[in-house]
């Protein structure tokens, strides 16, 4: 009796241990996905036609959050900024460099003095580069933690000519992995319907 009595428990002590065993794993996994996403590997939405051709409204993608701060920025990087003057992430394009001389004259780039080839937009592009300001040339030198970003739309792109360049702790993250886009973007903003794709790295 006693015996049976002993096997019951041990079966019971057993599905239950089972069973704790499964939601400590499924609470762990989501800490763990949730860390990833927060710090590691940020979701972004492309918001707007600033980064068009090369992104769309509505685009949806992963960042690098974490390890580009061991590998750096290097000049063309698509990043993911924060600016106090906006509630959303912006994506941006780094054209200048910490300690930089930047000049855009005639829809061509100069970095101290020399010229900078800009493969991934075209010459009508270029050339609408400071039209909306009036102005074919502009020109800045950056600081020692300074960045100067540009959307690949320049002629509908807020970016460095409007809010002037940004520190390195604004950006959150580097690079793009797109892998879907939204069906549909509501005026507030928000995502219904993902299309979801092969994932590819934009450049």
């Amino acid at each position: 009796m006693e015996e049976k009595k002993t096997n019951k428990f041990k079966e019971h002590y057993t599905k239950h241990k089972s069973t704790y065993s499964f939601i400590i794993m499924i609470v762990v996994c989501i800490i763990i996905a949730k860390l990833l996403t927060s710090f590691v590997f940020i979701s972004v939405m492309v918001d707007g036609n600033s980064m068009y051709s090369t992104l769309k409204n509505g685009d949806k993608a992963i960042t690098d959050g974490l390890f580009y701060k061991m590998s750096g920025i290097d000049r063309f990087d698509i990043v993911i900024i924060d600016h106090p003057k906006y509630n959303e992430k912006l994506v941006k394009r780094v054209i200048g460099l910490p300690g930089e001389y930047l000049k855009y004259s005639r829809g061509v780039l100069y970095i101290n003095g020399e010229v900078v080839e800009e493969t991934f937009i075209d010459e009508a592009t270029k050339l609408q580069t400071v039209s909306i300001y009036g102005n074919d040339t502009f020109e800045c030198t950056l600081g020692k933690d300074e960045y100067y970003v540009m959307g690949d739309n320049r002629r509908n792109s807020a970016d460095s000519r409007y809010f002037g360049a940004i520190k390195k702790k604004q950006i959150k993250g580097d690079g793009i992995l797109l892998f879907g886009s939204c069906r549909t973007v509501t005026d507030e903003g928000k995502c219904k319907g993902l299309k979801l794709r092969w994932p590819k790295k934009v450049k």
